[in-house]
């Protein structure tokens, strides 16, 4: 009986392994991240996976004491680091630099964003000590690239990681390992934005590399703001929750 009960359940798990990948293909980004983290429970759950402690997700490893902030600064902290717009309704872990990051600015870069790019890291500077954002004159020595340019220039370069489609003004990627990021590339389109909104993008782009990855509806001011924006500075709740993930 036990025999015949095990694969009973055995063929339950195919079919709806079978039902999940027949349709996971044809489901949106967001949508096939929240199938990914769904069935991924299910498993830990079914075979108590959650049992092995060298699982190093299931260590914070960069989590911040958040007992004497404001409830609404908790909330934001958490909507900004722990979720991403491809991964909207699973709670990820935290993911910060831990390394000083060396910047080499690629493409073709006006002195205007050039300065621009320049005040960004300044003030970004004073909100991540002891982590320091500095510019390289060589790639070879950078663990971050920001390219300026066209869509199509930025795709056909060696410092595009994938293909991005012709909607995109700005964009960054990172790579992480046991919650850390190691690199990160950016990407500034200067052919189809405005030379404002470019600023925007700029300070977007940089400050969400860092582990900033989401957008949000919640405050139109902020840089992390999901709908259209010019913004050029960071609210004070937007410098909070920067101090708070780096610890300063």
């Amino acid at each position: 009986m036990k025999s015949v009960l095990f694969t009973s359940k055995i063929t339950k798990w195919s079919f709806a392994l079978a039902a999940a990948i027949a349709s996971y293909f044809g489901l949106p980004d967001a949508q096939r991240e929240y199938l990914k983290g769904r069935v991924k429970s299910k498993i830990v759950s079914y075979f108590k996976l959650n049992e092995n402690h060298n699982n190093v997700e299931s260590v914070e490893r960069f989590l911040p004491d958040l007992s004497h902030e404001s409830v609404e600064t908790v909330y934001y902290f958490n909507k900004i680091t722990r979720y991403s717009e491809k991964r909207p309704f699973h709670k990820g872990p935290i993911l910060r630099w831990d390394q000083d990051i060396n910047i080499y600015l690629a493409g073709n870069i006006s002195k205007s964003n050039k300065k621009e790019t320049i005040k960004v890291i300044i003030e970004l500077n004073r909100l991540i000590k002891p982590i320091k954002i500095n510019l390289v004159q060589k790639p070879e020595h950078a663990n971050s690239i920001v390219y300026f340019g066209s869509l199509k220039g930025f795709n056909s370069s060696i410092y595009s990681e994938k293909k991005l489609p012709n909607d995109y003004f700005g964009h960054f990627h990172i790579k992480t390992f046991e919650q850390e990021i190691l690199k990160s590339t950016i990407y500034i389109n200067t052919a189809e934005a405005t030379k404002h909104r470019q600023k925007h993008i700029i300070r977007e782009e940089l400050t969400q590399s860092l582990g900033l990855i989401n957008d949000s509806y919640d405050y139109p001011e902020s840089i992390f703001y999901q709908g259209y924006s010019e913004t050029i500075k960071f609210t004070e709740l937007d410098k909070l929750i920067i101090q708070l993930l780096y610890g300063s």
